[in-house]
This record gives C-alpha cells, structure tokens and sequence, in this order.
C-alpha cells in the first residue's frame, strides 16, 4: 500500500476487530481448545526438561519468533478475509451499503 501509515492504522484497526470477533469463537471450538490443551500439557513438560540456561534462551527465542510470526499470518488473513468478502459482494454486484439497508421499514 502507498500510505503505510494509513496502512499500519487500518491494520491494527482490524486487529482490535478480529480479537473480539474471535474471541467468543475460540471459546466454543472444541478443536482449538483441544490444541490449547495439548499446548498447555507440552509447555509443561518444556518447563521439566534440565536444559541449560542457553538451551532454554534459544528455545524460548524460537517459540517466540513462531507466536510472532502465527499472530501475523493470522492478522493477514483476518485482512484477507475481508478483503475476499468484498470481491465476493462486487462480483454478486452487492454494494456495501445495502447490507445495513433496513428492510422491516
């Protein structure tokens, strides 16, 4: 995008957005919270292995790095998602605007 400060507001925006639409889906989904439970029991046994102190710096640094980079990729599809709705609503010739137009008036 030209304006990347427009840009960096608009995707942090969307950021706030996705979090509370999110949200209240992760809370119900039973495969995710399958995977946090497997996470939760993998992060304990991280925490019970002798590594040394270089050891667990590097591998912390790597964990890091990857929740970095998930969060991103899953910045950049809740981005895309919107971006494909709209593609979607021109290609069926929707405006926008008639999505908020109230119908029981």
């Amino acid at each position: 995008m030209a304006d990347n400060g427009f840009y960096n507001v608009f995707k942090h925006s969307l950021e706030s957005m996705k979090e509370e639409s999110v949200s209240s889906l992760l809370t119900t989904d039973s495969d995710y919270q399958n995977y946090a439970d497997q996470e939760n029991l993998a992060e304990k046994r991280y925490m019970d292995l002798s590594l040394s102190a270089e050891q667990r710096t590097i591998v912390n640094q790597l964990l890091d790095a990857r929740d970095r980079q998930n969060i991103e990729y899953s910045n950049l599809s809740y981005l895309a998602g919107i971006a494909d709705c709209i593609k979607i609503l021109k290609y069926l010739n929707i405006s926008i605007e008639e999505l908020f137009i109230d119908t029981k008036g």
